[in-house]
């Protein structure tokens, strides 16, 4: 008679890390505050639409041809993926008809000169998939920031916004430019800056202001802020994400810790927003440790 053994290949099987049941287990922990729902920029694919991918064949499907050169339908998905990237929303299929028009007539234009345009976005879904969601703020950051430098320049010259662009702003705005910084600050990163100010206040069981109120009172101390603070506000995402990942990873001890810090800086503050600031640094800090 022999013995056998069948339980082993299931053990063996058994992921070490379940991020299915890792988030499930998040949103039981952090129930009715804005922890339990995930920013976009943490969701798998890193975009606002959610599963963002082109069938490898499709992708290689010719749109049109001219003069030699070709553009496929992988070059459109990118594009689209890209703009809605910057823009923080997915688009409408009106929208993504649109831009997917207008890449195709500037094809048509100056075929060479827009595949250059497009080339830097290859393979940029697959990239973006990549990161954590704390790089990915930094990245969206980055090019947010170069590609409305760029505009800003164009209409400077009298042009008009590039139709990528165009739909972008329609969605994520610039709200103040400060020129002799290169500081841009669009509208979904003062949200986030908001977003900060509630993500902190529910630790200790109180509200957020009056939105419009908050934002007024930022952008009027932007308007005599430093270098280093509008940089810090144009930057609210890439801060949001980082004390969302803090908070996520914090142990109960430690976290009761921080409520009873944030109760105490908030009661004696004459300016909570320092608070909400001095908070954000701390999870910077903390975040950075860990990577290390």
């Amino acid at each position: 008679m022999s013995t056998q053994v069948s339980a082993a290949p299931a053990v063996a099987a058994t992921p070490l890390f379940d991020a299915e049941q890792a988030r499930g287990d998040a949103a039981r922990r952090w129930a009715g505050t804005p922890l339990a729902t995930e920013h976009w920029l943490e969701q798998a694919s890193g975009f606002p639409r959610g599963v963002v991918s082109v069938d490898p064949s499709e992708a290689a499907t010719v749109v049109v041809a001219c003069r030699g050169y070709r553009l496929t339908r992988g070059h459109l998905a990118e594009t689209v993926a890209f703009a809605e990237f910057l823009a923080g929303e997915a688009f409408t299929a009106e929208e993504r008809a649109e831009l997917e028009q207008d890449v195709v007539e500037a094809f048509e234009d100056s075929p060479k000169r827009a595949l250059q345009s497009l080339r830097p976005l290859s393979g940029g879904v697959r990239r973006v998939a990549a990161l954590n969601p704390v790089q990915r703020a930094q990245r969206r950051l980055q090019a947010l920031t170069a590609s409305y430098l760029l505009e800003l320049r164009r209409q400077a010259d009298g042009r008009e916004l590039s139709p990528l662009m165009g739909v972008v702003s329609r969605h994520n705005p610039v709200v103040r430019h400060w020129a002799s910084t290169g500081v841009v600050l669009v509208a979904d990163a003062l949200a986030a800056r908001m977003e900060q100010h509630r993500l902190v206040l529910c630790l200790i069981g109180r509200e957020l202001e009056a939105p419009a109120l908050l934002a007024e009172r930022l952008l009027a101390r932007a308007e005599q802020a430093g270098r280093l603070e509008v940089a810090e506000l144009a930057a609210s995402e890439l801060r949001l994400l980082l004390l969302r990942a803090w908070l996520t990873d914090l142990g109960t001890t430690a976290l009761a810790t921080v409520r009873e810090d944030v109760a105490r800086a908030v009661q004696s503050a004459l300016d909570v927003d320092i608070v909400v600031q001095h908070v954000g640094y701390r999870a910077a800090l903390e975040v950075a440790d860990q990577a290390d």
